[in-house]
């Protein structure tokens, strides 16, 4: 039986006044719709709007700011602390060698 098979059958026994969760009990106590019970478990899973999607995204790419924004600070202060003491770091790069 294919999925409009399906649809067709469910209908007929349906009372139209469930919600879809309950329409979604009604289909997985029975045997011969399981493509219809995917379909209905895939619809209620997807988002109404796409606004929570778009308000992660966004806090990603606050994050991936503040990380770039961090590293580098990280970076130029390693790369500051390394030209005052260039004579040190010079002498660990000796040490390292030996």
């Amino acid at each position: 039986m294919d999925l409009a098979d399906e649809i067709v059958a469910i209908l007929a026994l349906l009372n139209k006044e469930e919600c879809p969760v309950q329409i979604l009990k009604f289909i997985s106590n029975l045997d011969f719709a399981p493509n219809l019970g995917i379909v209905v478990r895939i619809l209620l899973t997807l988002p109404i709007s796409v606004a929570s999607g778009e308000r992660s995204l966004s806090k990603l790419k606050l994050i991936k700011t503040f990380l770039r924004s961090t590293t580098t600070e990280d970076r130029l202060n390693g790369l500051t602390t390394i030209a005052i003491e260039h004579e040190l770091a010079e002498e660990i790069n000796m040490l390292k060698n030996l």
